[in-house]
């Protein structure tokens, strides 16, 4: 999806564009900060690459991004496991920065400003500075209030680029990528007995335990007043590209990466009748009617520096057309990450209906901090190929295989060398996939592919111990499908079918602890069409099935048993529409119209909470000032519908609401 569809569809963050490719669904909560759910899977079983570069862990790398600075947005269903390595199974996300170009000076700005305090703006100019030097640079502020009391947000994200290109065949490119965030605090709302919740929400949730959402506590924020969640992370990159011939192309991609992030926040809200035992840090019990909160902080200090050396050869060989990449990909990640919570399991209360958020404190327990240095060297060597057979045939290999080096180490809140806790391990993961391309017509082309992959040392990771030690998950797919071409290109049409099985899976269950879940798999079919109905008139739609089961699963660290169940946060169908329509009347106004639908999805892996389905409509209207110059209504969840975004398992306890209605103004200027 380019800049300007996202701009027409009023998609002010990149993950809003992610959310309208079918299957997907996106979660919106500070533990692991624009969650995926694509294919069956979640988390880290999705690759996300910031301008083709893999960060890391998605649940520790991801944030909320501005659309403002993204040229387009890319999504690719299936494995991972070759030129950008880290084999997960669920596809990948591209996010690609804008880039600087020849020609004429480029000027884009745009505001915008509506519900809950939203301020949105953006100012960017892409020149050619000399001959064979070209720069663009784009800066985005985003802020809000937040639906929910007192959980404002805030970003600053800068990109830069300048481009040197002497001659034809060779170019270099200089990025830097400059983000600085504050996430809203809002973890969720709490659960609550049926017989306690003064005003129960209808068509959110259902729940076999007897649980429910009050509307009373709808917007209320349960964390302390002085929460932190806090980023500042830089990118500096540089892209050289030399062609020696018309048929050899070299590419090499080095970069660096630096993240400081900060979590300081009460996380868990347990709901307390009457009765219940339970006392708080200070030993005071706590009366009914209440929420029980934690204490729990996280520190991420993260450097990863790495490079990628491909050469592409478009040569044949033994008279057939051939097209072969070879590359070699070096990385080293240091992470450390110092934790601490108090000793006591509940730190503090407040009322359920209307909580006094308090401040973060001090609790027995909490310091000296737990710290845990993890470093990640990761060598590897990959090809592909794509071999045509006859003019309309073509087979496409390809294989990765790496090195990657852990060394984990754990210290005691003393400061004193964890030698019970802490390993070093060496895996070897190969992965691999071929497939075949058969061109029915030059506008129709059918194809099939069988892939395979080994799981990302992900976020779990940096959570797991010595007892815990563990091999890489591994998964296989098989996928067939078609693409087709109408309206001479202005219309297109996509039909997948794809079976995924996984084993020997690691999974996050508390905040300090992970477990293997065995097996998991997933089967589904994806359908998407845009057209032209008329010149001004166009349609996107979407749709997909997915059925996704646990194999045997029964987790040590909650004594849960999940053989069978199915993935929290996994849809069974889901469906996009849009429609807009240019120049109503011959007047210069555009109207567009979204809906999406998105399934009941399980809520924890016991499947004793759901997620209730939901439909959610959008509309947007745009004036056309000038040329170049847009203003621009638009209307968010429409009819106002109540609903659950994501249910993180590590918090049983609470949900993450869906925002209501909302109302954005702008003006976008592009000359």
């Amino acid at each position: 999806m380019t800049s300007d569809e996202m701009r027409e569809r009023g998609f002010d963050q990149a993950q809003d564009a992610v959310a309208a490719f079918p299957g997907v669904v996106v979660g919106n909560n500070p533990i692991s900060p624009t969650s995926y759910s694509m294919r069956g899977f979640t988390g880290n079983q999705i690759t996300v690459l910031r301008d083709g570069v893999y960060l890391g862990p998605a649940n520790f790398i991801n944030r909320p991004a501005n659309s403002f600075n993204v040229e387009s947005v890319e999504v690719l269903k299936g494995a991972a496991s070759l030129l950008h390595g880290q084999g997960a199974i669920g596809g990948v996300v591209d996010i690609r920065t804008k880039e600087p170009s020849f020609g004429p000076t480029r000027f884009d700005a745009f505001v915008n400003g509506g519900s809950f305090g939203t301020v949105n703006l953006g100012v960017g100019v892409g020149a050619q500075l000399s001959d064979d030097i070209a720069a663009r640079l784009d800066v985005s502020r985003s802020r809000s209030s937040g639906f929910v009391k007192n959980a404002p947000s805030d970003s600053l994200n800068l990109t830069a680029s300048l481009l040197w290109k002497p001659q034809e065949n060779f170019s270099v490119k200089l990025g830097m990528d400059f983000l600085d965030d504050n996430m809203s605090p809002y973890y969720g709302t709490p659960l609550v007995p049926l017989a306690y919740a003064r005003s129960p929400m209808t068509g959110a949730i259902s729940s076999s335990t007897g649980l429910a959402l009050d509307q009373a506590m709808r917007f209320n924020n349960y964390n302390v007043g002085d929460a932190l969640l806090a980023t500042t992370q830089f990118m500096p990159t540089a892209h050289v590209v030399y062609k020696p011939t018309s048929e050899v192309t070299f590419t090499d991609d080095a970069y660096y990466f630096f993240a400081d992030r900060k979590w300081q926040n009460a996380e868990t809200y347990t709901f307390l009748g009457p009765n219940n035992g339970r006392t708080d840090a200070l030993g005071n019990p706590i009366p009914a009617g209440t929420i029980a909160r934690d204490r729990f902080y996280v520190y991420h200090d993260q450097h990863k520096l790495g490079n990628t050396l491909t050469m592409t050869v478009d040569r044949p060989i033994l008279g057939f057309d051939n097209k072969f990449l070879l590359g070699a990909d070096v990385n080293s990640t240091h992470f450390v990450r110092d934790r601490g919570f108090p000793s006591a399991s509940i730190a503090d209360y407040v009322d359920a209906w209307n909580p006094n958020q308090g401040v973060w404190g001090l609790y027995a327990g909490e310091w000296p901090i737990r710290r845990s240095p993890t470093r990640i060297d990761d060598y590897a060597a990959l090809f592909e190929d794509v071999l045509t057979l006859r003019p309309d045939l073509k087979l496409v290999t390809g294989a990765r295989y790496e090195f990657e080096r852990l060394d984990r180490v754990n210290y005691n809140q003393n400061g004193t060398f964890s030698s019970t806790t802490s390993f070093r391990r060496n895996f070897h993961p190969f992965n691999f996939r071929v497939g075949m391309i058969y061109d029915v017509t030059k506008d129709i082309s059918l194809y099939g592919q069988y892939t395979t992959a080994k799981d990302p040392i992900g976020s779990a990771i940096y959570v797991v111990n010595a007892a815990q030690n563990f091999n890489l998950s591994s998964s296989r797919q098989y996928e067939l499908g078609a693409k087709a071409s109408f309206q001479d290109g202005k219309g297109e049409a996509t039909l997948a079918l794809y079976e995924i099985h996984r084993a020997n899976i690691l999974t996050q269950t508390t905040q300090n602890s992970a477990s293997s879940i065995g097996s998991q798999m997933s089967r589904g079919v994806e359908a998407s069409v845009s057209f032209l109905v008329t010149p001004q008139w166009k349609v996107s739609a979407n749709a997909a099935y997915t059925y996704a089961r646990y194999g045997f699963f029964v987790d040590p660290a909650t004594l849960v048993i999940g053989t069978g169940n199915r993935p929290p946060n996994v849809p069974t169908w889901t469906a996009n529409l849009w429609t807009s329509y240019a120049n109503i009347a011959d007047l210069p106004f555009d109207a567009g119209f979204g809906l999406r639908f998105v399934d009941s999805r399980a809520g924890n892996n016991a499947n004793t909470l759901f997620l209730e389905g939901y439909v959610l409509a959008d509309i947007g209207l745009t004036y056309h000032v000038t040329p170049g110059v847009d203003a621009t209504f638009r209307v968010n969840n429409l009819f106002d519908k109540t609903y659950v975004n994501w249910a993180e398992v590590s918090y049983p306890s609470e949900v993450i609401l869906g925002a209501p209605r909302s109302v954005t103004f702008g003006l976008t200027m592009k000359f």
